[in-house]
Formats: C-alpha cells, sequence, structure tokens
C-alpha cells in the first residue's frame, strides 16, 4: 500500500521521535477502525488505552489481497475525516475460529460492555454483507484474526 503525502509525512514524524521503529517494521498502513461511522469513536478509545486490540476476517484480507497482519506492522489510524490521527504497533496476532474468539479478545478490543455477546452481534452485522463474496455462507465459518496493539504516535 502507497501511503498518501498525508500519512507519509505523519509516519516520518514518527520515525524522527523513534528512528529505530524503520528497522523493525515489515508492513506499514493506513485505513479507518471500523465504518466512518464509528472510526473517530474508535480512535478515542485506542487514544484512551481502553481498546488494545482489533479484529478482522481473514477472508476478508485474503479477498481484497492484503497480507495478514504479522508482529512488527505498523497501522496509521484514520479518523472519519480521512486524516491520520495515531498509529498502532502489532505487538501480537492470534487467529481464532469465529465461535472460538475468547472473551478476553472482546475486552481488549474495548467497545460497549466488553461482552463477548456484544463483540459477536458487532463483528456479524459489520461482516455480514459480505459473506457471500467470500464464499461464507455463515459468520461461524469464518477465522478471526486479531491484532493486540501498542499505541507508539502520538
Amino acid at each position: 500500500m502507497v501511503l498518501t503525502p498525508e500519512q507519509e509525512q505523519f509516519w516520518q514524524a514518527y520515525l524522527t521521535e523513534h528512528p529505530d521503529a524503520g528497522a523493525h517494521t515489515r508492513h506499514v498502513v493506513a485505513g479507518r477502525p471500523g465504518s466512518p461511522g464509528i472510526a473517530d469513536q474508535l480512535i478515542e478509545l485506542y487514544l484512551s488505552g481502553v481498546k488494545t486490540a482489533g479484529s478482522g476476517l481473514v477472508e476478508d484480507y485474503l479477498a481484497n489481497g492484503d497480507p495478514l497482519p504479522q508482529v512488527g506492522d505498523h497501522w496509521i489510524a484514520l479518523g472519519a475525516d480521512g486524516r491520520p490521527h495515531l498509529i498502532l504497533r502489532t505487538d501480537r496476532v492470534e487467529t481464532h475460529r469465529f465461535l472460538a474468539v475468547p472473551e478476553r479478545i472482546a475486552v481488549a478490543e474495548g467497545e460497549g460492555d466488553l461482552s463477548l455477546a456484544l463483540w459477536r452481534l458487532a463483528h456479524t452485522e459489520f461482516y455480514a454483507p459480505y459473506l457471500d463474496e467470500w464464499g461464507l455462507r455463515d459468520i461461524t465459518d469464518a477465522t478471526v484474526v486479531t491484532e493486540i496493539v501498542t499505541l507508539v504516535h502520538p
């Protein structure tokens, strides 16, 4: 993925403060957490330290030709306005079948009441429109990839 000039400037500001980070970075991506309607709320959760993880579906990555997350990746989180707001570093990656996702993942994602039930409901609703496109008949057939992250900038 090619960063826009604004995203590249944000990344370079981080590297100026942490010059050793570039040598340990495998991949830098930029994107919104969740949909544009909730991106700013999720960014606030990351900034406050409540949210320390984010999950996606392996099938989504594969369908889009995107590499699966790996330790050392950096993610420039974009707000609803499309501008960079923070940088997260991936410190751990876990994969689970949808129904085998442990409650600690829901807690680490920091949303709502932190329950696994709400986590499943939110992810089911978010991904439902895409399941057919990915060759899935049901969300329970999906594989979840979770990035445990650290806020590194600002």
